[in-house]
């Protein structure tokens, strides 16, 4: 037996019909060209018994948590008094697949043959084959093992615990009974029969306490996603199939019983909480016959109103500070007023439910990228805007801004500003307009955030013309390895390493990193130009090693040149040195030797030059897809395939003693233009002149303060 096994037993979860874990072989056929670990023999009979517990609950539990005086339920109440508690379990799955009071998205009783599918996908579902986190496995004999990690039995992949949680989210069940509908093949009702009873009975909810650690089938996110979504969508697809016996459906009743309760009992935080009550509320309204179910929705709906407050900041963002964990949290909010809505219960929300997410809407839509996205701050990944703000057209039909970015502008009016502050998330957007081929820059000075935290302050991403160049990677997939370390770290953002030592800000206290007030943060926005200062003076390699003080400054002069200077300012008079770093995410460049220029190079797309203005003592390289003596030059993107991608890093390094500053120019280039910075003359300390091919010669100036004024002005030729 092995530790993994013997850990589950210990606590009540146990495996499903696999022995040990397999060895490493190949199998022919797959999706992608990973090794796949080959079919696992069944264990002995005796072993199989010892280890099948079925549902915790008794029937008796059961029917005593029902409200048996309810409409409907007669012959129920009947039966149980009778002390017949097999017909009592009959006459209520007779009643519940008769129901018709309590809705579902979808009508359970008129199955619909033309709903969108994908047979194959529901034919791997059969054979036992999955895709979770980007990776696929196929479980022998189409046995799904709940507890089974493949990236921690192959050696080939690194640890990823995500793959485990997420196969108990049963993603793949509401396509299966889609595929049911579509073709009417019992195949995939006795399919999802077959997986509901596996992991009901093999996996027992935890006896004490909320299991979170790697390996449960019980995290609470995992379970407030499948009770809000997964099962109750495949419940009600399924819910008249021959294969969906009166004890199954009774089954599915005890575990929804038993998850609500769990829910209930061991609430978490931060967008958890969100998908936890979500899932919760969803149980109390689909089965209002149970005594706990107004207690649930009440509880659900009143921690979530709650966390509009707590949760969201006063300028709409979520304390994560991670757009895709923004979008995660605010869905669940509003799926309980849907919820309760279908259900015919909005009496029982605060009548401001609503109205109180529309501040998360704007943050949507003031920090929306050119192309309609959201930047991959901290662990985000892509978010489609004009689909969040369609929703939130409807929600508020008074928002024509809204309406305008969700209809692509055939309806509504553009947002009244363009560049936009956070001042308590500390994000500044500067941007010279609402096209999708405008230029735009974010500065995110801010705090560290709740949770989904990477270590880079003063960071900024631009796009130039619309295009995303200068990037932010999101983090990565939630596995143990380096790429994972990069990604999430210093090293992979566009902000200074100090003697090659990334940031590193506390992460302990959560509450800490959250600014409930405005930080300290200088901004000024007018038509002409935009500019924010930010300061990061906490540690580098360690929390107490605050050997330098890094103030950085961004000025855009609108549409198309933005200056950023930052200055390194020590506490002791030893020498230091100091490397910006700035990712492309286009691999082809060309770099001008002479004054240290490096120009992406596209063919046929926009394009974006960055310009060292400070040359004395500075050294440029590029890198490219390197992974040796460190990774430089790489995307490491989130549950994609492929995961790691060849970008570009550029690294600005100086060394010396005293303050040190960096002055870099990024000038957007449209499709087919070139470089236009032709020369770079320094005056005198704070001030530049600028030589351009495509307009008249520019001074820069620049106070020689940290937190001083910058400017780009015209000057005449001499």
């Amino acid at each position: 037996m092995n530790m993994r096994r013997a850990w589950y037993q210990s606590v009540g979860c146990w495996l499903v019909i696999i022995g040990t874990l397999p060895t490493i072989a190949a199998e022919p056929g797959r999706a992608d060209s990973r090794v796949q670990a080959p079919p696992v023999t069944a264990p002995n009979t005796a072993q199989a018994q010892i280890e099948k517990q079925g549902p915790l609950m008794t029937d008796q539990e059961l029917f005593e948590a029902i409200d048996l005086t309810g409409k409907g339920l007669e012959a129920v109440k009947a039966a149980v008094g009778a002390g017949d508690l097999s017909g009592a379990k009959r006459a209520l799955a007779a009643y519940l697949r008769a129901r018709t009071t309590v809705p579902w998205w979808f009508d359970a009783h008129h199955p619909a043959r033309d709903t969108k599918y994908s047979k194959q996908d529901a034919d791997n579902t059969v054979a036992g084959k999955v895709q979770v986190v980007t990776i696929g496995y196929t479980f022998p004999q189409g046995n799904i093992d709940w507890f089974y990690n493949v990236t921690t039995a192959r050696a080939d992949l690194p640890d990823n615990a995500e793959w485990q949680w997420q196969l108990n989210r049963m993603d793949f069940w509401p396509n299966l009974g889609r595929a049911y509908w579509g073709t009417g093949d019992e195949l995939y009702a006795q399919t999802w029969v077959k997986q509901l009873r596996s992991w009901v009975e093999h996996c027992p909810h935890p006896p004490k306490g909320s299991d979170q650690k790697a390996g449960s089938a019980w995290r609470t996110i995992e379970t407030g996603i499948r009770m809000s979504g997964s099962w109750p969508d495949a419940y009600h697809r399924f819910l008249t199939s021959p294969a969906f016996t009166d004890d199954d459906i009774v089954l599915y009743l005890k575990s929804c019983i038993e998850q609500a309760r769990y829910l209930r009992q061991y609430p978490t935080t931060g967008n958890w909480l969100t998908m936890e009550m979500s899932g919760l509320y969803t149980v109390g309204g689909l089965f209002p016959e149970l005594k706990e179910a107004k207690d649930w929705r009440s509880y659900a709906s009143g921690s979530l109103y709650a966390e509009l407050n707590k949760q969201f900041l006063p300028d709409g963002a979520q304390v994560e500070l991670t757009p895709g964990y923004h979008q995660v949290a605010l869905d669940n909010i509003l799926k309980i007023p849907a919820l309760a809505q279908l259900f015919g219960r909005m009496n029982e929300l605060p009548g401001d439910y609503v109205a109180r997410t529309q501040s998360a809407f704007d943050y949507n839509l003031y920090l929306m990228t050119p192309d309609r996205n959201l930047p991959r701050f901290n662990d985000s990944w892509p978010v489609g805007v004009p689909q969040t703000l369609a929703r939130a057209s409807t929600l508020f039909p008074q928002r024509r801004d809204f309406a305008w970015i969700a209809t692509n502008g055939q309806s509504g009016e553009p947002p009244a500003q363009t560049s936009h502050p956070f001042p308590y998330a500390g994000y500044f957007v500067m941007r010279s307009g609402w096209q999708p081929d405008a230029n735009y820059l974010c500065f995110d000075a801010g705090p560290l955030g709740y949770g989904h935290v990477h270590q880079d302050k003063l960071n900024v991403v631009l796009w130039a013309y619309g295009r995303e160049i200068l990037f932010d990677g999101g983090g990565g997939s939630y596995e143990q390895s380096k790429w994972r370390s990069y990604a999430t770290d210093t090293y992979s953002h566009n902000t200074v390493l100090v003697d090659n030592l990334p940031q590193r800000r506390q992460t302990k206290d959560r509450e800490a990193n959250v600014s409930r007030q405005p930080i300290d943060v200088h901004w000024t926005s007018t038509p002409i130009y935009d500019f924010a200062a930010g300061v990061y003076d906490d540690g580098y390699g360690k929390e107490d090693n605050r050997i330098v003080t890094h103030t950085r400054r961004v000025l855009f002069v609108k549409p198309d040149l933005f200056l950023v200077a930052d200055t390194l300012t020590p506490k002791d008079n030893a020498p230091h040195t100091y490397q910006v770093r700035w990712h492309l995410l286009p691999t082809a460049t060309k770099t001008d030797d002479a004054n240290g220029m490096v120009t992406t190079a596209d063919a046929g797309q926009s394009n974006l030059a960055v310009v060292p203005l400070l040359h004395d003592g500075l050294t440029v390289r590029t890198a490219s897809a390197q992974t040796t003596p460190e990774l430089l030059g790489w995307w490491v993107r989130k549950d994609m395939e492929p995961q790691y991608v060849p970008a570009t890093t550029v690294l600005h390094t100086r060394q010396g003693t005293g303050v040190q500053q960096f002055l870099t120019l990024l000038v957007p280039l449209k499709p087919g233009a070139v470089n236009p910075v032709q020369h770079v003359t320094v005056l005198e300390p704070g001030k530049i002149a600028i030589d351009f091919a495509d307009r008249p010669r520019q001074l820069v100036t620049y106070d020689l303060n940290p937190l001083g004024g910058m400017n780009i002005g015209r000057i005449p030729n001499p």
